[in-house]
């Protein structure tokens, strides 16, 4: 990632969440504080959250959106969220 970071990133570690991340990062965007980036890590979602990320990923360049091609678990996806953070947390 290049470019000057963010005052505060945003994490959001997300598996089969279709049903709730579009919500998710809608309540996230329209905050009136700007100057942060969204990081979303999938870990390998077997519904339609990549779709809704990588849509939403395209229309704002804050967010980022990271997926694993293999489930690793809760806490393996927690922590890579947080691994690619350039602003505070």
């Amino acid at each position: 990632m290049t470019g000057r970071a963010p005052c505060v990133s945003i994490c959001l570690p997300v598996y089969n969440g279709e049903m709730h991340v579009r919500q998710a990062i809608q309540s996230v965007l329209t905050q009136t504080f700007e100057d942060f980036e969204l990081i979303i890590s999938d870990n390998a979602s077997m519904d339609d959250t990549q779709s809704i990320c990588l849509e939403v990923a395209a229309m704002d360049n804050r967010v980022k959106y990271f997926r694993s091609e293999v489930n690793r678990g809760l806490a393996w996806n927690f922590n890579r969220s947080l691994s690619w953070h350039r602003g505070a947390i």
